[in-house]
């Protein structure tokens, strides 16, 4: 066992608050875990919560069991041929950086390095993340199950079999929270432009969407079955939807997924 249990490379928001939430839920101490980034502000912050921190991200992947890589895509062509270079036994890597290929990595980490690519999403850093995990070949299935318990402390996951579902997968979990942001603040604009105070108007939204979630989460009906029962025949309702449907929104979702499915292809090139 090397001196840390676990390590993050790039500590920034969503790095820290995988490491805040694990320590929360006792998989180990603050102690325990070595974090890199390079903001001696942030370095200072993360001493004072009980971290090891370090300026130097080759300690990181030297000197800890599992190394979190949280840095930015773009990042990993400078960090890459650095951590090749480091010597001693080679810690379970997880990445979670959107695009960056098995591939790549194991062209840089070798082969036998033991490689799991996780896809959470921003509300992770609210302990209710929806994440997506798959292994490469040189991990095992202990270590995916590690990997998995740890974000299952912060949400809900969910396994894959083969790697480009990750792509798959982003307009659904990834990327949706920006589009549930887009369609709340249309609603309080027109909630406003209604004598609504904007305040009031996503409050109740908000609420709105937590209890929807709630009813679809139990699957005793199915999301087409949902509408029908918020739709009384000739009601108001049934006006909406009516110009929802006559927009394509059906359409217009699908082709937005469709865009982010193809650029993360791009992106992995």
């Amino acid at each position: 066992m090397k001196q840390y249990r676990f390590g993050v490379l790039g500590a920034g928001n969503m790095g820290s608050a995988i490491a805040d939430g694990a320590v929360r839920a006792g998989l180990f101490a603050p102690a325990e875990a070595l974090l890199f980034n390079r903001s001696a502000e942030k370095q200072e912050k993360h001493r004072r919560e009980g971290y090891a921190v370090t300026g130097d991200y080759t300690a990181v992947y030297t000197g800890c069991d599992t190394v979190l890589l949280a840095v930015k895509p773009q990042n990993f062509d400078e960090i890459l041929p650095v951590l090749a270079g480091c010597t001693g036994e080679k810690p379970l890597v997880v990445s979670i950086a959107a695009g960056v290929t098995f591939a790549k990595m194991e062209a840089a980490l070798g082969a036998d390095t033991a490689i799991i690519r996780v896809m959470p999403n921003t509300p992770l850093m609210l302990g209710e993340g929806a994440t997506q995990l798959v292994k490469n070949a040189a991990a095992t299935d202990a270590q995916l199950q590690q990997v998995r318990a740890l974000f299952d402390t912060m949400g809900v996951t969910v396994v894959f079999d083969r790697e480009e579902m990750l792509n798959e997968v982003i307009p659904f979990a990834g990327s949706a929270p920006a589009y549930i942001y887009a369609f709340a603040d249309a609603m309080v604009q027109s909630a406003v432009q209604h004598g609504i105070a904007a305040d009031d108007a996503l409050t109740l939204f908000c609420q709105t969407m937590i209890g929807s979630a709630k009813m679809l989460l139990r699957r005793d009906k199915t999301p087409a079955e949902l509408i029908r029962a918020v739709c009384s025949p000739g009601g108001t309702t049934v006006e909406a939807m009516q110009v929802l449907e006559q927009r394509g929104l059906y359409d217009i979702l699908a082709e937005a997924n469709d865009k982010c499915i193809a650029r993360a292809y791009e992106l992995g090139k």
